[in-house]
């Protein structure tokens, strides 16, 4: 998360709160203005400042949270095509054509290694079954995508399927 989300969100919330309070507090005693840095404004005026910048100043923390990634999700998206092996990066521009669709397939097998062994780490047979499965989807629509001949495809996919089940470099 950037550093500026939290301030802007806490700011926020503590507008918005002193809004509420100062509202159920005021109208308690029956009071219709407030003094503020030596101004007079009325009650309604001031609560409705203070919620409505407090609700903005929140919503503006989660646009900027959208607007501006983390950076360790920027550098996880660059490791994620260092880490594949090199032989299978060989098997792949082999298999695969060079160009965006060859990225974004390097990024999901980064990922499904990652969560592979993690599920061997962990023992769970029916994660390492739907990983397997989800990643034999994928690759064979790759090739379906590319052309490949269906009794090329099966063969292409064990043989992909081997490299990916190994341990990565």
């Amino acid at each position: 998360m950037n550093p500026i989300v939290p301030i802007i969100m806490a700011f926020g919330a503590v507008l918005f709160l002193v809004g509420v309070i100062v509202l159920a507090r005021l109208t308690v005693k029956k009071t219709k203005t407030i003094k503020f840095f030596g101004k007079e404004y009325r009650l309604w005026r001031f609560v409705f400042t203070t919620t409505s910048s407090g609700i903005a100043l929140i919503m503006l923390s989660i646009y900027t949270h959208k607007l501006l990634p983390p950076e360790s999700i920027q550098s996880e998206s660059t490791q994620a095509v260092i880490g594949v092996s090199s032989n299978l990066r060989y098997e792949l521009e082999t298999i695969l054509p060079n160009d965006q669709n060859n990225a974004r397939m390097l990024n999901t097998i980064t990922r499904f290694q990652k969560e592979y062994q993690e599920a061997l780490q962990n023992k769970d047979k029916i994660t390492l079954d739907i990983l397997t499965m989800e990643m034999t989807q994928i690759i064979e629509l790759e090739l379906e995508k590319q052309g490949h001949p269906s009794h090329q495809i099966s063969s292409e996919i064990d043989r992909i399927m081997r490299f990916l089940k190994q341990k990565p470099d």
